[in-house]
């Protein structure tokens, strides 16, 4: 038997994983998470906002918008997506499969009733037929001397965990999708509401031109200042016609994440909403110990590590205790009530692989290279949620900046359009400059409205990379886990509190 004592540097996390017999398996560490990063780790985040933190905190990322639609759109997509309730289904798998393993512990009994009839030659070459009646019980006891079932018990418990946190994750990514698509939503019926405003500012343009033409009092120039003006016309129309086909897109999308019909219906919000929550400056890296990816890969870990040592465990000898107890009668078939004819046999058996620790060593070095994987993935998932929070939080400001500035163009464009305006019905210049004022104003306006959505979106992946709000408070909305028509997930804890019977460390 090979002794189990590695020690592993997972990106500056020191896991031991020590001990002479290989039944002590020191599980991941998550209160050390936030130090998986080459170098260390900041206190807190290099990208940093601008306002302090409330010491009521923040209720619900999703309340943050200041919308009560979204909120209820994000409980509706919870309570009927079929890909999170997917996730939840996988969950009760997990569940069911640990509780399978855990009968593995308790001794194996099974009952069998025979009735035989055979025919055979007696002495002097006559037929005789004999019948036989056997009632049976047999108990096989497999002993977990080495822990070997209780390591198989927790790495099935850490799949059931890593199930757990994937739904979580599931539902957080789900809501993040539900907000996406309503802002789209928005943000396309703004648009549509500004080419319209638009258009009709255009068609003002050309009765002007009309009217002056009617009038007499048109010269040379006016052909082509009306043909200019229909010509604007037309592109107005087309870029009106397309924006309604993406405000029909996001319409569907909603709804299929919803898990309605896409039938292009929903109303959704109508207008983005503005942020009412800030960054509190010094946001805490231990916030991403709740986010649900991390927790799951951990359980990953936790599950590779388990396996490993219950493979190691093969080498070891078993032991095996074996009972049979049962009556049988050659007479009739009442007779196997007969306390007289019972009978019974116990014994044990001590056994250990010789021919296949071949085997036993190959499944050995592949949970060593699946542990292996499971680390290095494992600090993959914590890099790229360190690259997700920095990312968001540095793209914030740039935002705030951008826009800032994108209002004070749109002011000063707005201030151009009504002058050109007022100059061109005074004579003073031609309709190419009013067309090009008035597409520069419409233009700066369009271009604010997708800085704003590019914005709520930015906010929607801090608070997923977050995996919550800017509080430490469970992920996602306050609405159920599941439906109340199925309400199972406490199932889980339950199992949890059965299968651990001492807290572990």
């Amino acid at each position: 038997m090979r002794v189990f004592c590695t020690g592993l540097a997972l990106l500056g996390v020191s896991l031991s994983l020590v001990g002479c017999l290989p039944d002590q398996v020191v599980r991941f560490d998550r209160t050390q998470q936030a130090g998986a990063v080459v170098g260390g780790v900041p206190a807190d985040w290099s990208a940093r906002g601008g306002h302090r933190v409330s010491n009521i905190g923040v209720t619900g990322w999703v309340e943050d918008f200041g919308d009560s639609a979204l909120v209820a759109l994000s409980k509706e997509a919870v309570d009927n997506n079929f890909n999170l309730q997917a996730a939840l289904s996988r969950v009760f798998q997990a569940e069911e499969r640990a509780r399978a393993l855990r009968a593995a512990s308790f001794p194996n009994i099974t009952a069998a009733q025979g009735n035989t009839r055979s025919q055979v030659l007696n002495a002097r070459g006559e037929q005789v037929q004999t019948r036989r009646y056997s009632l049976d019980m047999r108990l096989r006891w497999e002993l977990d001397l080495w822990k070997r079932l209780d390591d198989l018990k927790e790495a099935q418990l850490a799949t059931m965990d890593a199930q757990y946190h994937g739904y979580q994750a599931a539902r957080l990514s789900l809501v993040a999708s539900v907000m996406r698509a309503a802002f789209e939503l928005a943000e396309s019926s703004e648009q549509i509401r500004l080419l319209q405003r638009n258009l009709e500012s255009l068609q003002t343009n050309l009765d002007i031109l009309d009217s002056r033409l009617e009038a007499g009092d048109a010269d040379d120039r006016t052909a082509l200042d009306i043909t200019l003006s229909k010509t604007d016309i037309a592109r107005a129309r087309a870029n009106l016609v397309a924006q309604r086909r993406d405000q029909d897109n996001a319409r569907r999308q909603l709804e299929t994440l919803l898990g309605r019909y896409p039938e292009g219906v929903i109303k959704g919000i109508t207008r983005l909403p503005e942020l009412k929550a800030h960054i509190p400056v010094g946001l805490p890296c231990d916030l991403l110990m709740r986010r649900p990816d991390i927790l799951q890969a951990e359980m990953q870990i936790n599950n590779a590590l388990y396996g490993l040592s219950a493979n190691e465990k093969r080498h070891l000898p078993s032991l095996v205790i074996n009972g049979d107890l049962g009556t049988s009668s050659s007479e009739k078939f009442s007779n196997l009530l007969d306390l007289n004819n019972l009978v019974y046999s116990i014994g044990r058996s001590i056994t250990a692989p010789v021919f296949d620790a071949q085997e036993i060593d190959s499944d050995i070095r592949r949970s060593e290279h699946a542990r292996d994987e499971a680390i290095k993935s494992y600090a993959n998932v914590v890099l790229q949620a360190f690259l997700d929070v920095e990312s968001a939080l540095s793209a914030e400001q740039y935002f705030n900046d951008q826009i800032a500035a994108q209002e004070d163009f749109v002011r000063e464009a707005k201030v151009a359009e009504e002058l050109s305006l007022s100059n061109y019905e005074a004579g003073l210049i031609n309709i190419i400059t009013l067309l090009e004022s008035q597409r520069r104003s419409v233009n700066a306006q369009s271009d604010l409205l997708t800085l704003r959505l590019r914005r709520l979106n930015n906010r929607v992946d801090l608070y997923l990379a977050l995996g919550g709000d800017f509080a430490t408070q469970p992920i996602c909305v306050a609405t159920p886990v599941v439906p109340a028509s199925e309400s199972r997930m406490p199932r889980v804890q339950k199992a949890l509190d059965w299968y651990r019977a001492e807290a572990r460390p």
